[in-house]
This record gives structure tokens, sequence and C-alpha cells, in this order.
């Protein structure tokens, strides 16, 4: 079977996506370009990136399916 045969049966990988090994080498570089270039952080950007924690994790929350409450507690 020919190479090119392989090439059209497997699904091309969605650009968009990361995968999470993907993503940690990312940080990982991102966090080595701001050593090197020996800045921190500007207040707003730390404010920005922990806002939007807290909003993907309060999405998470409200999106995870909840036990149903017991009726009747005492």
């Amino acid at each position: 079977m020919s190479s090119s045969a392989d090439r059209a049966r497997r699904p091309h990988p969605d650009p968009l996506t990361m995968t999470p090994a993907e993503k940690v080498i990312a940080e990982w570089e991102a966090r080595h370009d701001v050593a090197a270039r020996g800045s921190r952080p500007s207040f707003g950007t730390v404010q920005h990136y922990l806002s939007e924690t807290r909003s993907r994790e309060r999405c998470e929350e409200a999106a995870r399916p909840r036990p149903a409450e017991r009726r009747g507690k005492r």
C-alpha cells in the first residue's frame, strides 16, 4: 500500500484544537520567554488572567450535572 493511500485514510487533525501535551509545551514556552526577557507581568495582565480563569471555572461548574437534592431534609 502506498503512503498516499495511508494519508488519505487518516483523519486530518483540527488545527484549532490543542492536545493537553501541546498546551503544556505552549505554557512552558510562554513562561520561558517571560523569564528570558526578565520582565514581570503587569497588574492588568494578571487581573485579566485571573478573571478569565474564574469565569471559565464558573462556566465549567455550571455545566456539570448536579445530583438531585433530597426533599424533606431535616
